[in-house]
């Protein structure tokens, strides 16, 4: 029985996990390949669920798919398993939460249970080149996010050195890859700006597809000490009382991202903020009933908070 290929997107919070995953879906759909998606949050509400409209989606809440909700990736495969080859479906397009362990997730896929239906294909790691230097320096990070980085760079197969745009000079890029040599010095490293250059590296691998992925290094770290928590929007807020909040927070934040209504305008918006930088788009669609939420993640978060 041929088996389903896995494509395993990972990288820290704010990096382009799902800019790079839509890329990806582009790709496959354009070569009538079907596909598959599982989305892994912290959070317990799916905040991008409306990009995925249409879509054959599993979404993972509430944890983390390499710790401590393992069992329910183990349950997913089970109920994919069985229905994959009944509805033609070639691809498995996995995201992980962005403090995910990489070898983790592929010992799963590794377990007798799972490798006889499904091979990963690739591991992306997506690296955010504007704060890679500050999330792996000693002045500036807790211990636990610079082995995060460690980890997800050690087990990409493939390296996607994302905002290349938004670094400052060639001096500034140079550094960024030097330091990721040293974490792993042999995976393609693709220089990137929203994802671009995936679909391209993907079309050039499509003659090794049997690559070995058994093989991964068995670091063990779970990531309890990062966690999300969802703020409900009572009244709607213009962008720049947004950032104010966020900023009068970012001390503990370390990503937040949500959607929310703007009091200038009634529309809603679909934001994501990351190390200071606050990115917002108008959402076309959105069910008009629906309150407006606000994801925060971050190491220290308190208990509650108010807008």
């Amino acid at each position: 029985m041929k088996k389903i290929n896995v494509y395993l997107i990972n990288g820290f919070l704010g990096s382009g996990k799902t800019t790079t995953l839509l890329k990806c879906m582009e790709y496959f759909k354009e070569k009538k390949k079907k596909y598959a998606i599982i989305l892994n949050e912290l959070g317990e509400t799916n905040i991008e669920k409306h990009l995925f409209k249409d879509e054959s989606l599993y979404e993972l809440l509430n944890g983390c798919v390499c710790c401590s909700i393992k069992e329910d990736l183990r349950t997913t495969l089970d109920g994919l398993s069985e229905t994959l080859h009944k509805e033609n479906i070639d691809v498995v397009l996995l995201e992980g939460t962005g403090v995910a362990n990489p070898s983790e997730i592929m010992e799963t896929f590794n377990e007798k249970t799972y490798r006889d239906v499904f091979h990963v294909a690739e591991s992306i790691c997506l690296i955010d080149s504007l704060h890679f230097t500050e999330y792996t320096s000693v002045f500036s990070s807790s211990k636990e996010v610079r082995q995060l980085q460690k980890e997800q760079i050690e087990n990409g197969t493939v390296l996607v050195l994302n905002k290349i745009d938004q670094l400052s000079s060639e001096q500034s890029l140079e550094k960024v890859e030097k330091r990721i040599r040293k974490i792993n010095a042999d995976a393609p490293l693709l220089y990137s700006k929203y994802g671009n250059g995936i679909t391209e590296y993907l079309e050039k691998q499509q003659s090794r597809m049997n690559k070995d992925l058994s093989i991964i290094r068995q670091t063990h770290h779970h990531h309890h000490h990062i966690k999300a928590m969802k703020l409900v929007q009572t009244t709607p807020l213009t962008k720049r009382e947004l950032r104010d909040f966020l900023k009068s927070n970012q001390d503990k934040l370390l990503r937040a991202k949500g959607t929310i209504k703007n009091s200038e305008d009634q529309s809603w918006y679909h934001f994501q903020y990351a190390s200071g930088l606050l990115e917002w788009q108008k959402v076309s669609e959105y069910l008009p009933n629906r309150k407006g939420e606000i994801i925060l993640i971050g190491e220290q978060l308190p208990k509650e908070v108010t807008i």
